[in-house]
């Protein structure tokens, strides 16, 4: 494997092993001794620890007892984790379904579809799109269900997690900023493909798939948090599944949204990973490779040239913001004019309108932190309502029940 960047010897051969097993190719022996316990976590970030076990098999004895017994206990949990999931998205669905909410299932379960070995599958979470008036009654059976809810900057959905680690998520609207494509997903949840065997869970169509896989590549880069494993997903999923969907329909919207150059370097750069024997331009891949392997470092240049059309909204992500607001909150609430010259071009002829620009760019960030908070709060009011709700009719049911067991007593003492 070829590239320029600054990147050590335990990502090289992890991704190294991490070939090898995807493809079914014998495990390439080591040159030198390298780091497992590094390897160990940086595949546990990058969430392909199960593959790297199956990889490090092949050359056990260099690896330390203990750094074994953790890759294999990697392993095994991401397969409790496999059977887990699919265990609770049986139930979830049958809540659904008994409720009688539309709910379009943007990811799910069956991840394992996408590789030759089940096992080497990985579930990150299981998705759902709903609309906002079932969240109330999604809350109550989520929580009498032992799941708790979940606190993620990062989410503009609400988080469900349980033990052993399951994590369940329900979407108002799909979750990608790209106007566009956000347009392409809005409508009703009814309007796409129901599943079989299901009156009211309905499911993405191939060519819809692959533009949401997309769409959440590019929101995974947009707030630093793309990942080896999101790479191969979408790989494989190009792979083995792309001849069994037409691809302009999404071809034309990931063109207007100007993603067009992003999918390209993504399939360059998986091709450099996964591939064996292929030579192409490496440039604008190798700054994508590491902006990945060193979690979003900031590259403004590799911005423009992916992503032109969403510049803005990369810098209004909050990348690290609770240690920039523990260091530097002066600073982040009024940051300097050249700073704010880059999204108000104004101030270049009116520099005074510095302190307008500041109210403009905070308040930006205080409405959708208050919009978060009020959502949060109604939720928990309408939640609390239909509780109240329940218990009333639990109530009169008893009192329907008790007058009709004293008329039938009296009916009874009557007789007697």
């Amino acid at each position: 494997m070829e590239g320029g960047t600054a990147i050590n010897y335990e990502i090289r051969y992890m991704l190294i092993l991490l070939a090898a097993i995807v493809n079914q190719n014998p495990v390439q022996k080591l040159r030198r001794a390298v780091s497992w316990e590094t390897i160990l976590k940086l595949s546990d970030f990058h969430n392909i620890t199960n593959i790297i076990y199956l990889g490090s098999m092949g050359v056990e004895k260099e690896i330390s007892e203990d750094c074994k017994l953790q890759f294999y206990q990697g392993y095994k949990r991401e397969l409790l984790l496999r059977e887990s999931y699919h265990k609770a998205e049986e139930v979830i669905l049958w809540q659904l379904e008994q409720h009688r909410i539309d709910a379009l299932l943007l990811t799910s379960a069956e991840a394992a579809e996408l590789y030759d070995k089940p096992e080497m599958a990985y579930t990150e979470q299981i998705e759902f799109l709903v609309g906002k008036k079932h969240l109330p009654q999604i809350h109550r059976f989520m929580r009498d269900m032992d799941y708790e809810q979940q606190e993620d900057r990062l989410v503009k959905g609400t988080v469900y997690v349980r033990v052993p680690g399951i994590r369940i998520v329900f979407y108002e609207t799909v979750p990608i900023e790209n106007n566009i494509v956000k347009r392409y997903f809005s409508g009703p949840v009814r309007k796409y493909r129901r599943v079989a065997d299901h009156k009211f869970i309905y499911t993405l169509s191939r060519e819809e798939e692959y533009l949401y896989r997309v769409g959440r590549l590019v929101e995974s880069y947009a707030t630093g948090m793309l990942k080896i494993r999101e790479v191969l997903d979408f790989w494989q999923f190009q792979r083995l599944l792309a001849e069994t969907f037409c691809r302009d329909v999404p071809a034309e919207y990931v063109a207007k949204a100007g993603w067009e150059e992003f999918i390209r370097q993504i399939g360059v750069l998986a091709t450099l990973w996964f591939e064996e024997g292929a030579r192409q331009e490496y440039g604008l891949a190798l700054e994508l490779e590491e902006y990945i392997i060193v979690r979003g470092k900031n590259n403004k240049q590799l911005d423009k040239a992916l992503l032109p059309n969403e510049r803005a909204r990369l810098d209004f992500y909050w990348r690290d913001r609770e240690g920039e607001w523990a260091a530097r909150k002066r600073e982040w609430l009024f940051p300097p004019k050249n700073y704010m010259f880059q999204f108000f071009p104004i101030l270049g002829k009116y520099p005074f309108l510095l302190v307008f620009c500041w109210l403009v760019r905070d308040f930006r960030f205080m409405k959708t932190m208050c919009v978060n908070r009020c959502r949060k709060i109604w939720l928990a009011v309408r939640v609390r309502l239909l509780d109240a709700k329940e218990r009333f009719r639990e109530r009169l049911k008893k009192d329907e029940e008790k007058g009709t067991e004293d008329t039938i007593q009296n009916i009874n003492d009557k007789e007697t």
